[in-house]
């Protein structure tokens, strides 16, 4: 039940990304921001029950750590952070970066699909591609989306 519940909040929390195509600031953003939120909050609890791979704590539970960390530093800008001059791309870095680790361990799941492939193939598909595209989109688009953030906020 654990694992069904695991990928249901993971897939939500994946199609929450939508935000990053979406003005920011709106009250669509911050729904589908509440959204995207609680799904990673359930599916990094849940990934605490799931030891199917290692029978124990394992290198996936270490990140949905640093997964957590990463969640909860881009929702304090908002929260805490607003006297911050650049709260905004400070919260658009950590969330974006949020949304690459869970695309990123999305990507886990396609080593077993295809087992044949060489492991530092699936290594550059699965996790450098979509960090290196990530980490470009995040900052080429950082104080754009910010500018056009703080004009939204309150609209």
């Amino acid at each position: 039940m654990i694992l069904i519940i695991h990928t249901i909040v993971s897939s939500i929390a994946l199609l929450a990304g939508i935000i990053f195509l979406l003005p920011k600031g709106t009250r669509k953003h911050k729904w589908i921001g509440y959204t995207y939120t609680l799904s990673m909050l359930i599916c990094l609890i849940t990934s605490f029950g799931l030891f199917n791979l290692w029978g124990s704590f394992g290198v996936y539970h270490a990140l949905s750590i640093v997964s957590f960390l990463t969640l909860v530093i881009a929702l304090y800008f908002p929260l805490f952070g607003r006297k911050r001059k650049s709260w905004v791309e400070s919260h658009l870095i950590w969330m974006g970066y949020s949304y690459v680790g869970l695309v990123m361990a999305a990507g886990s799941h396609f080593f077993s699909v295809f087992p044949d492939w060489p492991v530092w193939l699936r290594m550059v598909l699965f996790w450098g591609l979509p960090y290196v595209l990530g980490s470009t989109l995040i900052f080429r688009n950082k104080v754009n989306a910010a500018k056009h953030a703080l004009g939204n906020i309150g609209k």
